[in-house]
């Protein structure tokens, strides 16, 4: 197994724009972030089919990946809600991206059963108190409210070689005004090495469950 990192890309260049359309036969994350601010993306080669690898991804349960930065941006988005209590706040046993769809954290904008899977987010995701909204993926290509962003995160699988999958966590985020632009850019600089080792870990993972 191999680990493949990738690297953060800033304004990258422009590209001919792709019509944005919710559909379960064919996504791509390009579909909902053409263009956007700040984005990253990991690479794994895994000795293990597609098939096998995208659903270990796909269904992935984000509490077992064992990354210590995982557990301290989990404890770090609870600490709001302690210091408000004064109680610790309801930890769940088990937290797929099918979960956060379920809260309203999130949505499923598209699938390709099998070969790339999409989420969004929207919201003020750089604050200490995140404040997220919940929207339709109907609503969220036409989301551009002032001082709020939008997150598009990927799965994807690929064959690589006779046996093996290179799997992809591509994350793309974009900021609808200047001033919240470089607000953004600022804590992107802290917290961008943090993501990075998430993505890894998510990734390696989702590796291990595919291997078993």
């Amino acid at each position: 197994m191999n680990d493949k990192t990738g690297r953060t890309r800033i304004q990258p260049p422009d590209t001919a724009s792709v019509e944005w359309e919710v559909t379960e036969r064919s996504v791509s994350v390009d579909d909902f972030a053409a263009h956007y601010d700040v984005g990253a993306a990991e690479h794994l080669v895994v000795d293990a089919p597609p098939e096998v690898v995208y659903r270990a991804l796909r269904h992935l349960d984000l509490l077992t990946i064992g990354s210590r930065a995982a557990d301290l941006a989990m404890w770090v988005r609870g600490l709001p809600e302690r210091l408000k209590r004064r109680v610790p706040p309801r930890v769940p046993t088990r937290l797929t991206y099918d979960d956060l769809c379920a809260s309203g954290d999130w949505v499923l904008l598209g699938e390709r059963p099998g070969q790339e899977v999409v989420f969004g987010a929207v919201g003020r995701f750089w604050t200490p108190i995140v404040r997220m909204e919940e929207v339709t993926a109907e609503e969220f290509a036409e989301y551009g409210k002032p001082g709020r962003g939008k997150i598009v995160a990927s799965f994807s699988v690929r064959p690589y070689g006779r046996r093996g999958s290179l799997a992809t966590y591509d994350i793309r985020t974009t900021l609808d005004d200047p001033i919240t632009r470089r607000i953004f850019a600022l804590y992107w600089r802290t917290v961008s090495p943090f993501v990075k080792s998430i993505m890894r870990a998510t990734l390696r993972a989702a590796a291990g469950r595919a291997r078993l």
